[in-house]
Order: C-alpha cells, then sequence, then structure tokens
C-alpha cells in the first residue's frame, strides 16, 4: 500500500505568527509546537460582520423605493377621477355633467337610507350619543398612531386620501378638515392607523411625495391637548 502525504500551508496575520515564536510557560513549557488537547482547548471560529450606518441607510432606501415602485405599479396613489376614472382630479372631470349626474343621484339615494330605529331601553354607545361630549374620540386619535399630512390640494377627498396611505396597512379613521361653508379641503388631513410600523412606513415613503401637482408634507400628529 502507497501512502500518499499532502502537505496544506494556511496564511495567518503577522502578530499571530509573532506570537507563536513565544516560549511556551507553565504546564505547557515542555511541550512541542503546536497546541497540546491535555491542557489547551481552540474554540470555534466567530466571524463578526460589522454593518455601517451607510449600509444601514442604504438598506432603507431600497425598502423605501420597493414600496413606491410597488405603490406606482398597483397604480394607487396617484389622482383617479371618481367619475370616469381618468388621471385627473373629479371636479376637473370632463364628463362630470352627464356621468356626474349619475353619480350624484346613486349618492342621495345611500343618504337618503335612514339608521334603523333602537328599542326603548337600548344601550347606545357613548360616541353616538346626542350632546355627549367626544373626548372618547379624542383620547382614541391620542392612544392610536396618527400621523398628519398637509400641503394638499383642494379637490382632495376621503376617498383619495383612503387609496394613498391604505397600501401601507388598514386605516382606522380619516379625518381631511373643510371649509364649513364652501367645504373645500383646507389643506391637510389626520390618518390613524391600527398599527405604529404602518404609521412609520407610510411616514417614511409618502413625506415629500409629488401628489398631483403638490409635495406633501408627512409629519406625526401633535396630541390633542397640546
Amino acid at each position: 500500500v502507497k501512502a500518499v502525504v499532502s502537505t496544506q500551508s494556511t496564511g495567518v496575520p503577522k502578530p499571530i505568527a509573532e506570537r507563536k515564536k513565544w516560549k511556551k510557560f507553565g504546564d505547557c513549557q515542555a511541550d512541542g509546537p503546536g497546541i497540546n488537547p491535555a491542557n489547551s482547548m481552540v474554540g470555534d471560529a466567530v466571524f463578526l460582520t460589522l454593518a455601517t450606518k451607510k449600509e444601514q441607510q442604504e438598506k432603507k432606501d431600497d425598502d423605501v423605493a420597493e414600496k413606491m415602485a410597488k405603490l406606482k405599479a398597483s397604480g394607487q396613489g396617484m389622482v383617479v377621477c371618481r367619475i370616469c376614472k381618468g388621471p385627473h382630479w373629479t371636479k376637473q372631470c370632463p364628463y362630470k355633467d352627464t356621468l356626474g349626474v349619475a353619480l350624484d343621484v346613486q349618492q342621495e339615494e345611500a343618504n337618503s337610507v335612514k339608521p334603523p330605529t333602537r328599542a326603548p331601553g337600548a344601550y347606545v354607545p357613548p360616541s353616538i350619543r346626542k350632546g355627549e361630549p367626544q373626548d372618547s374620540q379624542s383620547r382614541q386619535r391620542d392612544e392610536n398612531p396618527t400621523i398628519r399630512v398637509s400641503n394638499l390640494a383642494e379637490e382632495t377627498s376621503e376617498k383619495d386620501l383612503q387609496d394613498l396611505f391604505k397600501p401601507f396597512g388598514p386605516v382606522s379613521r380619516i379625518y381631511l378638515a373643510k371649509d364649513k361653508n364652501t367645504g373645500i379641503s383646507k389643506g391637510f388631513a389626520y390618518i390613524t392607523y391600527n398599527r405604529r410600523e404602518s404609521a412609520e412606513s407610510a411616514l417614511q415613503t409618502l413625506h415629500r411625495y409629488r401628489y398631483g401637482h403638490l409635495i406633501l408634507q408627512v409629519e406625526w400628529a401633535k396630541p390633542s391637548g397640546s
């Protein structure tokens, strides 16, 4: 039987090579070169990978870019007419005098539906009682993650905001500030999510996002008491 012996060389850093030349002492004083398993133990190799702030920021930017690409691919977040589904505001729709009449009739029929009558003595939640303070609703908005979006166009509606912010997670409430006399948007709204992660994702993605001909400003909403 012919034995084949192969020699393998492994390179090590210079400081390690220098330490191997040190004279052994103690229980290892009489040992030859190398490690003696009787009095020495070698641990498992541990490889440490450090991520720089630049790499973390690049990963964060890639996540935001991916969400923006999905948002554009799905067609959500863009201006869509509620009458003809075209890429323009509903107020500027050329078919509002024809198709808009049918839409108004449908809305009037939906609004004319009367709420069910309650039996005498039935429980009525405080949030819908007449004359009751609405503090519970404001407290709920403070507890849930709410963001404030500003620089909205006058033609913006709740449906537009629903299409824009819903892709980031379930939305529990949308409040669009409007003028009491004209019903025109005042340019800002509050969006409340069920989860804080969804609100953070929407804030990071849509802040300084071009919506129509304006640039949105998105920030955390301040508590109602401040």
